[in-house]
């Protein structure tokens, strides 16, 4: 009787196509997503955008922009930077992941030479450029760092003898051509790091997630909701109601409406608690938020009824819906921030209604983007909610005729 009992749940597995892929393809294709992400962050190349601006027109710091772009853990974006702001304002923007710019001579122990700008929500990039920065002027630039060691003790013991002087030149000379292997690994009071707008990083980082959580539990509730529609397909209620003046589209527009609805309270509700216990001021722009929530509940509930009135079961439904809410928060910045995903990722998730509504929710309340810089999100997450629904209305009428 187990035996039978095993047959028989084997064989319904092996018919039903949805929990084949639920179960066989899913969990594999989320491992490599998140093995793709942090395997990333641990290998030489990392694919952080970095811009920089040259404020120092000596062959050492030529040098050292020359370091940077051949370096593999870097990916510069476009030519050099005239000044700080443009630098500043490309970090702000998303454009780039990070701002490095060198502003004085490595050699100047009075200030460190090297900046790097970054984002409060972003402050691990920050260190980690850090790091990799001192460790590359360690590694290619060794004489640099001499220099820099012997004004530092200049200024202790006052003056050398021409003796001494002709031996650090010499030392000097020497270490410009040492291997990497032989190079020091650290050069300390190089690298300053300083964030870009307000210092909270915890702000930002509460604004990031109040996007990344609202269209997250939107694609969710929306599927969900919308699985109706099968068992009213499978009862007849569809049938009778399309006899009317308005046909299967009545369902089907009355089903956008109502998630549409309900996903604006949804993201209301997150965001209320959002600004009462965390300050993320929502009021202040209260228009911008709710264009931006209609557009994204609209996107999320057009999904969701393509998808749904394109499954024959519910059971099929479920696990369709479970799928594209999966793969695209997992690439769309939900679980993970994009900039830690390596490019092709990146570049997945940039057609996601996931990276759309993070992107419109943080640009409106931490980089203060007015209506013309999130009008490409928001016109996304329209479209998607017109092919979406568009899709439905002729599957719906399709069906019809059999």
């Amino acid at each position: 009787m187990i035996l039978a009992m095993l047959r028989v749940m084997t064989l319904g597995l092996l018919r039903d196509r949805g929990a084949l892929v639920l179960a066989f393809v899913l969990p594999p294709a989320i491992f490599v997503i998140f093995a793709s992400i942090f395997s990333g962050t641990t290998s030489d190349k990392l694919d952080l955008k970095i811009a920089i601006a040259n404020l120092s027109s000596t062959p050492a710091s030529q040098r050292l922009e020359e370091a940077l772009r051949k370096e593999p853990a870097f990916e510069v974006i476009g030519a050099l930077r005239l000044n700080r702001a443009e630098v500043e304002s490309l970090v702000k923007q998303g454009a780039a992941d990070v701002g490095l710019v060198i502003r004085g001579e490595i050699d100047d122990t009075g200030a460190a030479p090297l900046e790097v700008l970054v984002e409060p929500s972003k402050l691990m990039v920050g260190s980690i450029v850090s790091g990799r920065v001192q460790e590359l002027v360690a590694r290619r630039l060794p004489d640099l760092l001499l220099s820099r060691t012997a004004i530092t003790l200049k200024r202790v013991v006052r003056t050398f003898t021409p003796e001494q002087s002709a031996r650090l030149a010499a030392a000097i000379e020497a270490a410009a051509l040492v291997s990497e292997p032989q190079a020091a690994t650290h050069a300390p009071g190089l690298v300053t790091t300083a964030s870009v707008g307000s210092s909270e990083s915890s702000g930002a980082t509460v604004t990031y997630y109040a996007g990344a959580v609202a269209i997250l539990f939107l694609l969710f509730a929306s599927l969900q909701s919308a699985a109706i529609l099968i068992e009213e397909r499978n009862t007849g209620i569809i049938d009778r109601i399309a006899i009317g003046p308005g046909g299967s589209a009545v369902v089907v527009l009355g089903k956008l409406m109502f998630l549409t609805v309900q996903g604006i309270m949804q993201v209301g509700l997150i965001f209320i608690v959002a600004q009462l216990m965390y300050e993320v001021d929502v009021t202040r722009r209260l228009d911008l938020w709710m264009l931006i929530t209609v557009a994204a509940a609209l996107g999320a509930s057009g999904l969701a009824l393509a998808v749904v009135t394109a499954c024959t079961t519910k059971q099929q439904a479920q696990t369709v819906s479970t799928f594209v809410v999966l793969i695209c928060s997992a690439v769309g910045g939900s679980m993970v921030p994009r900039f830690m995903m390596p490019e092709f990722l990146q570049t997945i998730g940039r057609f996601t209604p996931n990276t759309w509504a993070i992107e419109a929710y943080y640009g409106v309340f931490w980089r203060q983007e007015t209506l013309s810089d999130v009008i490409p999100e928001i016109v996304s997450l329209v479209a998607m909610a017109v092919v979406g629904t568009a899709c439905a209305l002729v599957v719906s009428r399709r069906r019809l005729r059999f």
